[in-house]
């Protein structure tokens, strides 16, 4: 005659006998402890990023300069501080976003070595 396998005594499929205390472990889930773990850490990962990107976005802030300072030249141009160049307002600022999207396309049109290796992919 077999036992049954919720006896203490109860031999398993493998024919291995588990121990009465991990029967008990295994017979209670805990799901909602993953749950709200998994929760927690995406919100707390999110909250960081977040707080991130607001204190570089406050204390990262492009400053004008003030009209005040006599660097205008007539004519709608103003002068470069770092050349003392004038420089025309037309002008506009290349940011890394258009950088790295000029770079990604000469990198995929197989102008290059890694192009053509992207290209051949």
């Amino acid at each position: 005659m077999e036992e049954d396998d919720d006896d203490a005594g109860g031999v398993d499929k493998d024919g291995v006998t588990p121990l009465p205390a991990v029967r008990d472990c295994l017979a209670d889930r805990h799901w909602y402890a993953f749950l709200c773990s998994s929760l927690i850490t995406f919100f707390a990962g999110l909250l960081l990023v977040l707080s991130y990107r607001i204190i570089t976005w406050t204390l990262c802030q492009r400053r004008t300069p003030s009209h005040a300072a006599g660097t205008s030249v007539s004519g709608g141009a103003s002068i470069d501080p770092e050349t003392g160049l004038p420089r025309s307002r037309e002008l506009a600022q290349v940011g890394w976003m258009t950088t790295a999207q000029d770079w990604a396309g000469g990198m995929i049109s197989g102008q290059t070595t890694t192009g053509r290796i992207l290209v051949s992919i």
